[in-house]
């Protein structure tokens, strides 16, 4: 029978809200916690099924009952308070349940709060007339790894920076980093979450300044990310000499593709910023620079599930 005002509780009432693992449907406790699928799954241990016939604990109705509370409050989501059966007392029927699990699924994607940063800056060390590719290159364990911390809400943020502000291009370019402002990658392939108050799409500029920039693909997460580079943002210039105004900062990401079973979208992610002076002439000064920032999830109400992921730069 399904878990119901009046009726026995048994094991399978109980499986059916935990879910197996992995296991993608909506309203399934192993869903959002354990391994899931694509863009569900926190990679935690998953909640183990009860043996048909025997009885269900109190112990494991708590369980149940601190794990979705523990999702809850990752992801800063309002739920219906439930407390756990104590042993020896009867286990009443509670609706909250079922509808807390839907709910923490919902909003699976979002994160009240993150963890500290680690941070990579390549520099460019000579003046330069044309153009200069940054490559950063952020490697995770494996498909999973790199799928848990973008689900559990884990980013990379690109930012960039010209110190020379003199008259001329050197001021261009440092108005420009500035317009740029700070492009997040974060999971979605559509919609919007939201990540310690701040609401994202799968590629977000946050603050900066300027023009609208155009692409602007909001919609590439890295749940959208192939081996193929996707031109997901371009700035270009509003302040300078007029003649230099096409000059552009864009940003290019692709992985390695997919790697496991559970729908990743590849272990390695490769970003591109490219900046380029149009038309080439004018010398750039010394100390351009492109940072990628690894923002993980936090580690209170989960565990670290993605490892420590690696960061390089170049710049050529």
């Amino acid at each position: 029978m399904s878990y119901a005002q009046f009726g026995s509780i048994e094991a399978t009432d109980y499986n059916t809200l935990v879910g197996g693992d992995p296991i993608t449907s909506s309203g399934k406790l192993n869903t959002v916690w354990a391994t899931g699928g694509t863009t569900a799954g926190y990679g935690q241990t998953a909640e183990a099924n009860v043996t048909v016939g025997t009885s269900v604990t109190a112990a494991k109705w708590a369980n149940l009952v601190t794990i979705t509370a523990n999702s809850a409050t990752h992801q800063g989501t309002a739920i219906t308070s439930v407390t756990a059966p104590a042993a020896g007392n009867t286990i009443a029927y509670l609706s909250a349940i079922p509808t807390n699990l839907t709910t923490i699924y919902t909003s699976r994607l979002n994160a009240a709060s993150q963890g500290s940063t680690t941070a990579n800056t390549a520099t460019y060390g000579s003046t330069w007339s044309t153009a200069i590719t940054f490559t950063h290159t952020v490697t995770f364990a494996n498909g999973n790894a790199a799928r848990y911390f973008f689900n559990s809400g884990g980013q990379l943020k690109v930012t960039t920076a010209h110190a020379n502000n003199a008259a001329g291009i050197n001021l261009l370019l440092n108005n420009l980093c500035s317009n740029v402002g700070t492009v997040a990658l974060s999971a979605p392939t559509s919609g919007t979450i939201t990540i310690s108050g701040v609401t994202y799409s799968g590629i977000t500029k946050v603050g900066g300044g300027g023009n609208t920039p155009s692409p602007y693909l909001t919609n590439n997460g890295y749940f959208a990310l192939t081996t193929s580079n996707a031109n997901v943002f371009l700035q270009t210039a509003t302040t300078g000499p007029s003649s230099y105004l096409g000059t552009f900062i864009k940003v290019l990401i692709k992985s390695n593709g997919t790697q496991g079973a559970d729908g990743d979208a590849g272990s390695i992610i490769t970003i591109y910023t490219v900046w380029d002076e149009v038309p080439d002439g004018l010398t750039a000064g010394t100390g351009s620079a492109t940072t990628v920032t690894i923002v993980p999830p936090e580690t209170t109400n989960i565990g670290n599930s993605w490892g420590t992921p690696s960061i390089t730069g170049t710049v050529v």
